[in-house]
């Protein structure tokens, strides 16, 4: 493992490992929602539960994985242009407007691999209430996960795939991904005709297996959470659940739209129009027109929270310099509440939410540039704000975004 010397802690991070170690169970994250502030624009009866915290959320852009909720601050996973290969893991307080490396050595430049902040091909961070988790492809050998304080010290793997040599899990891996506590990823190998097979390998992090498991169908390698703590993959065309306990995986229903995918129920946009699906009776309800109608070249998306849901439309992407994002909010009562009109970029992603905001990456190496408040809903203005980011050289950062994109 890289090098990880302990160093002077940011106050801010250190108060946040003190502040999270005092009344948290050492079993696992709350499974209580979260306190979610009443804003006047909200209304309608929403059908996702508050609970943010130790889950992996649809909805959530960027790596997979890639974003956690603590009671005090949230985490990235994204990249640092300005290093070639590494992961970097961000973090900020809740409520500020400054996001920082993970890493409070006085020595330390961050830009080098003793970084605490860097990580080998990394794509997941995950909170249990007590740790964070994060996994990564070392440069030589399988995948593996690490296991750290919150102020990003202490740094332990904890699960080594090389120790699991029974596996056969062959040389190739892809689709690393932490979901609501469990580690999983794709392994190819060639069978004994020559073939190239694809397995889901699995491993909860609370310690209650003894070794990794093989998920039954390996078309649920996209999972993603609910709100509710469910697996569910709903990438492909059909829908499809994990039950880790049973270690099996059914069908719930086939794709509709892009949109939010339950256990029972989904909410999606089809050609301008949010629609309200029941699994079992199999009704689909018309909730609201928005009257937003695509043309060539141009993608919409629904993403559904616990207070609102966001419907990003994408115009020119195949590619155009001139690719760019308009978003619509709306409450539970299929109000418009906002709206922005363009955000430049081919890459635009919600790469966080918590109680206040949503966070915003327009690189496509997902850096967690801007946010939106969610107090500026219904007052007929909502813009993006950007972070500051001391951390980061922008100067060099942007000389070569510039070259990866060919705008130079």
């Amino acid at each position: 493992m890289k090098a990880k010397q302990m160093g002077a802690l940011l106050l801010a991070v250190l108060m946040l490992s003190m502040l999270a170690g005092c009344g948290t169970k050492a079993g696992g994250p709350s499974s209580t929602e979260n306190e979610t502030p009443a804003y006047p624009w909200m209304a309608g009866e929403s059908p996702i539960p508050g609970r943010r915290i130790g889950l992996d959320r649809q909805g959530i852009g960027g790596f997979v994985g890639g974003f956690a909720v603590t009671e005090t601050g949230y985490y990235i996973m994204g990249m640092d242009p300005c290093i070639p290969g590494d992961s970097c893991l961000f973090y900020g307080d809740h409520g500020s407007d400054t996001i920082v490396k993970l890493c409070g050595r006085p020595d330390c430049d961050h830009l080098n691999e003793d970084c605490n902040a860097l990580f080998d091909s990394s794509d997941s961070v995950y909170y249990d209430g007590s740790h964070l988790f994060v996994e990564e492809i070392p440069k030589f050998g399988p995948p593996r996960v690490i296991r750290m304080d919150l102020d990003g010290s202490n740094q332990e793997v904890v699960l080594d795939m090389s120790n699991f040599s029974s596996l056969r899990l062959g040389s190739q891996y892809s689709m690393m991904r932490i979901v609501n506590g469990t580690f999983t990823f794709v392994t190819t190998r060639l069978n004994e005709s020559g073939e190239r097979v694809n397995s889901v390998i699995y491993y909860k992090l609370d310690g209650s297996m003894e070794e990794p498991g093989i998920v039954p169908d390996s078309r649920i390698s996209m999972m993603r959470g609910d709100a509710e703590g469910n697996y569910i993959d709903c990438m492909g065309s059909v829908v499809r659940a994990w039950d880790p306990e049973a270690n099996a995986v059914h069908e719930l229903t086939g794709k509709k739209g892009d949109g939010y995918y339950g256990m029972e129920d989904a909410w999606y946009v089809n050609d301008g129009v949010i629609y309200h699906l029941n699994y079992a009776s199999g009704e689909e309800e018309a909730l609201l027109d928005t009257g937003i109608r695509l043309e060539e070249n141009e993608t919409m998306s629904l993403y559904c929270f616990p207070d609102h849901l966001v419907l990003q439309e994408r115009h020119n992407t195949d590619n155009s310099k001139s690719a760019y994002s308009s978003f619509s909010f709306y409450n539970w009562a299929m109000e418009l509440v906002g709206q922005i009109d363009r955000v430049d970029g081919r890459f635009i992603r919600i790469v966080g939410e918590t109680e206040d905001r949503l966070i915003i990456s327009t690189h496509d190496l997902v850096i967690p540039q801007f946010y939106i408040e969610k107090s500026d809903f219904g007052t007929g203005h909502v813009e993006l704000h950007e972070f500051n980011m001391p951390d980061i050289d922008w100067a060099a950062a942007e000389e070569k975004l510039n070259s990866l994109s060919g705008n130079q």
